[in-house]
């Protein structure tokens, strides 16, 4: 350990699963080896634990660990915070309900995340996922006879799915290729942009999100300028010391 660092990976341990078979729902817990840590949700009603050794949260939904984050509590009480955008409603499908999966820290872009390891993951033609698929096909097996002939006259309204659908890609180019990594805010016209294909609860969302990341680079920038004055610190006592031995010669 140097400067108030630690070797990530070692002072903690966070798990994640499914609730159960066939389950959106995800359970999390952490254990601490060194330190405490926090679980940060956006979920109605929930405000942040205190700081514990151990934590369990059951009933969590994949889509608000958008913005949400474990907080890593030194016992120098510095905060180290990882992100846990990176367990997307994808991602989340694909957490076995039989078991944990261990999140491992992953560092990009200078911005600390928790990931999933790939092994772990279920295949993506998981039971839910055949569940989810064929609840469409129960409910056209069910349909009366002329249920078809409305399906035709109803054509033109079929036009909706392809919005929703289209409103769903803004925010994806957000972790592809060019553009900025998924905890940097998004430039004002690529927010713009996105915001165009969203209602208006999707926007809210997608905001606070937004503002989630400016925090985590607030807190990074703390830490940086934490740094940065014990290294200046150190360099004054060096060149003191240099100084007092250069006047002994």
């Amino acid at each position: 350990m140097a400067y108030g660092l630690v070797i990530e990976g070692e002072p903690f341990q966070v798990f994640a699963r499914r609730e159960g078979a066939g389950s959106e729902a995800l359970v999390l817990k952490f254990e601490c080896k060194d330190g405490m840590g926090i679980l940060g949700i956006r979920k109605a009603g929930r405000s942040d634990p205190p700081p514990s050794t151990m934590y369990e949260e059951s009933d969590i939904e994949p889509g608000s660990l958008r913005a949400g984050r474990f907080v890593h509590v030194l016992g120098s009480g510095q905060r180290q915070s990882y992100a846990l955008s990176r367990i997307s409603t994808e991602v989340a499908a694909r957490l076995p309900a039989d078991k944990w999966v261990e999140l491992r820290p992953h560092t990009e872009y200078g911005f600390r995340y928790l990931v999933a390891p790939e092994e772990q993951l279920d295949a993506v033609g998981t039971a839910a996922a055949v569940a989810v698929a064929a609840a469409p096909a129960a409910a056209a097996v069910a349909a009366p006879a002329a249920a078809p002939t409305a399906a035709v006259a109803a054509a033109p309204p079929r036009s909706k799915p392809p919005v929703s659908v289209a409103a769903d890609p803004a925010p994806a180019p957000a972790s592809s290729g060019p553009l900025p990594p998924p905890q940097t805010p998004m430039a004002p016209p690529i927010a713009e942009a996105a915001l165009q294909g969203m209602n208006r609860e999707q926007a809210v969302e997608h905001l606070k999100a937004e503002m989630a990341k400016v925090h985590v680079l607030q807190q990074r920038v703390s830490e940086l300028e934490d740094l940065l004055r014990r290294s200046k610190g150190r360099e004054k006592d060096l060149v003191d010391l240099v100084a007092k031995w250069q006047n002994q010669g």
